[in-house]
């Protein structure tokens, strides 16, 4: 696949990297911010620890870069793409989910940790990446778990219990619902139903009361370690993971996940 022939016609392309290891990427052509806009730099700062500021820039910054490599563009387009923004709630464009016309984005960030992930335009896209924490929080299941799936968690491990909340938030992100929606509304159903498929397999939203969620897929992709992640689309739509020097290099290939 060539860098100007553009990587999402079919597919869904993502990266999950570490903040520092994008900013270091990004240091040669002018670091994290040669790829912000004004605005985007000012709500940088206003977090107060410089750890936050590097996540919102660096999933920013790749936000633009994965967009202009699915769009046929070298890394130096990308930060004259035009983001537009759009909250789901209010319905007001000074915030909410960024898009760039010609191709379908999601963005995450987790404490260290940033996602971004591309589609073709006009598809369903949902990603989400969470650092493991030693415990979850009391009434996680209950909060997270649809009542069907509750009794698999009784057991289960706290990367077991994340890795359903990223797919969770990844199809309530896809759907344009957020946690607006109760995850534990929502059931995944795991295709082969194997538990050795809980890590590794495709799962199917059901979700019969909201059109927008029930039928979303979503799968369990590739994180840096001490990480988990998502993917959710709305069609059989193959993920790849694309490395940052993949992204930055003439003559781009993805890895399957």
């Amino acid at each position: 696949m060539n860098a100007h022939d553009g990587g999402t016609a079919d597919s869904v392309a993502f990266l999950a990297v570490a903040s520092a290891e994008a900013a270091s990427a990004c240091g040669p052509i002018g670091g994290l911010q040669a790829f912000l806009s004004p605005g985007e730099i000012a709500a940088s700062r206003r977090f107060r620890r410089t750890e936050d500021q590097t996540d919102y820039q660096a999933s920013h910054a790749l936000f633009r870069l994965l967009a202009a490599w699915s769009l046929g563009l070298s890394p130096r387009e990308a930060a004259a793409l035009p983001v537009a923004r759009r909250c789901g709630g209010c319905g007001g464009t000074d915030h909410g989910k960024p898009s760039v016309p010609g191709v379908c984005l999601s963005l995450s960030r987790s404490h260290g940790a940033v996602m971004v992930a591309a589609g073709p335009e006009g598809s369903i896209l949902g990603a989400d990446i969470e650092r493991l924490p030693e415990q979850v929080f009391d009434g996680f299941d209950d909060f997270t778990a649809a009542p069907s799936e509750r009794a698999l968690l009784r057991s289960a491990s706290v990367t077991d219990r994340m890795l359903l909340w990223v797919a969770k938030e990844a199809v309530l992100k896809a759907a344009g619902v957020g946690l607006a929606v109760e995850p534990s509304s929502v059931a995944l159903a795991f295709n082969g139903g194997t538990h050795g498929s809980r890590r590794t397999g495709l799962r199917t939203a059901v979700c019969p009361g909201r059109p927008e969620i029930h039928g979303l897929e979503v799968r369990p992709v590739t994180a840096p370690p001490g990480y988990v992640a998502a993917v959710s689309s709305g069609a059989r739509l193959p993920a790849h993971r694309l490395s940052l020097p993949e992204m930055f290099a003439t003559s781009l290939q993805t890895s399957n996940v």
